[in-house]
């Protein structure tokens, strides 16, 4: 019986010894790395992200501040105002702009595009890589005329390329 415990006790220390040293490996968050583009319009005028309040100033070099889980989910970098960085699973456009502290006043009401289709629901939205985002919000006319400025593709491409605090 002896013997017995004392083989369940070591099984029980292994056990904690390996969960102790595994512990970031096991519960830290999915290692997600990726990019979209968006623009803003608040009746007809494109919103500049692209001042050093809007972003954020830590690399993005695997060693994510933990201690800010609503910051790392996505964020900006480098003055670039148009190119977020999504570090999370399922992560919301309003997410990044609870991060940017740019509250929508819904009374002027909202409308969203994603890759140039009408999205009801845009800010509810998981960002997706390579996604092009354009929100309106109040007074705009003729949304055709903005949907072909919206971020490209090779944009976010080339700001991966050059990011020196972030790369791909």
């Amino acid at each position: 019986m002896k013997k017995i415990i004392l083989i369940a006790l070591i099984f029980l220390i292994a056990i904690g010894v390996t969960l102790f040293f595994n512990k970031q490996k096991l519960f830290s968050p999915k290692k997600i790395h990726y990019h979209a583009g968006f623009q803003v319009y608040v009746d007809g005028k494109l919103q500049d992200f692209s001042d050093t309040r809007y972003m954020n100033l830590a690399p993005c070099n695997g060693h994510e501040n933990h201690g800010n889980d609503q910051e790392e989910k996505a964020h900006l970098h480098e003055n670039v105002g148009d190119v977020v960085h999504v570090h999370r699973e399922n992560v919301t456009w309003n997410d990044l702009f609870i991060n940017l502290h740019f509250p929508f006043d819904s009374s002027k009401g909202i409308e969203g595009y994603s890759n140039g289709k009408k999205i009801n629901t845009i800010l509810q939205q998981t960002i997706k890589p390579y996604e092009r985002v354009i929100i309106f919000i109040g007074k705009h006319e003729n949304i055709s005329t903005y949907l072909p400025h919206a971020v490209t593709k090779q944009h976010i491409q080339d700001v991966e390329k050059t990011s020196e605090l972030c790369g791909s």
